[in-house]
């Protein structure tokens, strides 16, 4: 009987195809989908398991970039106890890089310059944001006009190591390659705060943050929390749970999408499968006629338009996932970091199994209750 169900598929290919290609781009979209949240979390979540400080921004601000705090309040942040210390840094989105606007050519992930002050910088236990130096050296005080970028960026411009690079159309000598676990702080431009400052347009008394190292890592969060309670209605101190906190809700908005569209793409797959199907019964009512007439029963009848149906969403399942994967791994061409778990692979097959299973229900049902003499007259 699976023979002959799989035989059955290929009367009307066309018919066959278009069903298919339902599920193939559903399964896809979903797969390509969830790559995408996977990787972006997998992304983020290397970032903040290498954070390990306090993050003070304006208070209400979304991120570095939106953030304006007065300087002055490094003395209050560092009077606070459990302080061990504290970085002033500037955030700037470069108006272009190498003449180029705001995104490169090769990535989507835009170029941000990081303004830090190099003394307090080089007080860390850790490396902060800039990652691990690569190749050749670390910036001092005096470094005015001298960089370090991140390996991706180095990559994508081809700069090396006392190559030239223009920022806002200022020249800086590239002093040192910085190579970060996260592809998204690969495109980091490191220069002295005074320097981002200036060729940023940045107030001379403001800054975007405070990097704050803690004495004991496992105390941040009360730390934290002092820090709120003397200067709250200023800035917002956040540790890395919090941070991880506020990503994981916006993760859980994004896979809501992802669920949504995985819902859509099942109604309009099972629809075209309802429909092959219900068109197929209708064509062979006379050959489901003759084999009832030959002692088929109701239930085998019901069992071959079932398997005909689970066919289509096995093939379209499979075809879906080699779809799906090879559209993932083209994805990063574009500057957006995707990850394919085995879950979720698998979950997309039974989704599209349950689909040609659920769709293949009502023909199934038609086609067994057909009165063979009926049948056979061709009704």
């Amino acid at each position: 009987m699976l023979k002959l169900a799989f035989l059955n598929l290929f009367r009307r290919k066309s018919r066959t195809f278009l069903a298919v290609v339902g599920i193939v781009i559903g399964i896809g979209a979903v797969i390509a989908l969830n790559a995408v949240v996977d990787g972006i979390y997998n992304e983020i979540d290397t970032i903040i398991g290498s954070f390990q400080a306090i993050m003070v921004m304006e208070k209400g601000s979304m991120d570095q970039t939106l953030s304006k705090l007065d300087e002055s309040l490094r003395a209050k942040i560092e009077s606070v106890q459990g302080v061990r210390v504290v970085v002033p840094e500037v955030w700037i989105l470069p108006q272009t890089v190498e003449g180029r606007t705001l995104t490169l050519s090769q990535s989507s992930i835009p170029a941000t310059i990081y303004g830090v002050d190099i003394s307090a910088y080089r007080k860390l236990r850790g490396n902060g944001w800039v990652g691990e130096l690569e190749k050749g050296e670390m910036l001092n005080s005096n470094d005015k006009y001298a960089v370090l970028i991140g390996k991706s960026l180095a990559d994508n411009m081809h700069k090396f190591i006392g190559s030239s690079i223009k920022i806002n159309g200022q020249k800086f000598r590239v002093k040192g390659i910085v190579s970060s676990e996260s592809e998204l702080l690969g495109n980091l431009i490191i220069m002295n705060i005074d320097t981002a400052r200036e060729i940023g347009g940045f107030p001379k008394d403001k800054v975007s943050s405070f990097y704050v190292e803690v004495i004991d890592p496992a105390e941040d969060r009360k730390v934290a929390e002092k820090i709120n309670f003397a200067l709250g209605s200023e800035v917002e101190a956040n540790t890395a749970s919090d941070f991880s906190k506020t990503f994981a809700g916006v993760i859980k908005n994004f896979r809501l999408v992802a669920l949504a569209i995985a819902l859509i793409s099942a109604f309009v797959a099972a629809i075209g499968i309802l429909n092959t199907m219900l068109m197929s019964v209708m064509e062979r009512y006379k050959e489901i006629g003759t084999l009832k007439a030959t002692g088929w029963t109701n239930a085998n009848i019901m069992q071959m338009i079932l398997y005909e149906s689970t066919f289509i969403g096995i093939i379209g399942g499979i075809l879906g996932i080699l779809f799906g994967t090879a559209l993932s791994l083209c994805i990063p061409a574009f500057g957006i970091p995707t990850l394919i778990k085995l879950e979720s692979v698998l979950y997309a097959f039974l989704f599209a199994f349950f689909v040609g299973v659920v769709a293949g229900l009502y023909p199934a049902y038609r086609a067994s209750k057909l009165d063979p003499v009926e049948a056979m007259r061709g009704a």
